[in-house]
């Protein structure tokens, strides 16, 4: 149910964006293109260590805003002893969601996810990546009213709002649309720079 959820939701939000994205449509759609949208994002940010508590695993940080929080660290991360006050981490989030139309009838509904971890005795690293892989098809489209219906592989269907024309223009019921979603995060523990 929890898998069923998250397709459910990923599609959602793929499928609001075509509205919603920070990267414009382009000023005149050619509607004989078959439908292909992508979206990506990247953000980087740091923080530095207040307070680490090995027993408990926690480590204190404050932002560049001076804002305290605590996290928990998870047993995977075994470098968590050189972490030490003052360190600073960085960690960079980016995802990528591209829509377009998939082969009639092909079914997917797949989650990859890949680990890296720093070698032991380093300094604390990782790179973690997940993409999930979902298909639906379109059961209706409400061209005056940007609606689509689409019917995901476990059966549950929803009514999403399409806000961009060029967009709709290129499907009608009976298509099957693929949504492909990629987050990925790299953190990395690097020590205080000194004062000169």
């Amino acid at each position: 149910m929890k898998s069923a959820c998250k397709v459910l939701v990923i599609a959602l939000l793929a499928l609001n964006m075509f509205a919603c994205s920070k990267t414009p449509p382009p000023p005149a759609p050619d509607t004989t293109t078959p439908l292909t949208w992508q979206s990506s994002e990247l953000k980087t940010t740091v923080a530095t260590v207040t307070a680490v508590n090995l027993k408990a695993r926690k480590v204190t940080l404050r932002s560049p805003e001076g804002r305290s929080f605590t996290i928990h660290v998870g047993k995977e991360a075994v470098n968590l002893p050189q972490v030490k006050k003052g360190d600073v981490i960085t960690v960079t989030f980016s995802r990528e969601l591209e829509v377009f139309l998939a082969e009639p009838g092909e079914q997917l509904n797949e989650q990859t996810v890949v680990l890296a971890t720093a070698k032991p005795g380093s300094k604390p690293q990782g790179v973690g990546v997940a993409q999930t892989i979902v298909t639906a098809k379109i059961l209706a489209v409400d061209k005056p009213n940007q609606l689509v219906k689409l019917e995901f592989v476990d059966g549950t269907d929803v009514v999403v709002k399409v806000q961009n024309p060029a967009n709709i223009d290129k499907v009608k019921a009976g298509d099957t649309i693929a949504i492909s979603y990629i987050e990925a995060v790299d953190i990395a523990v690097t020590k205080k720079a000194k004062r000169k």
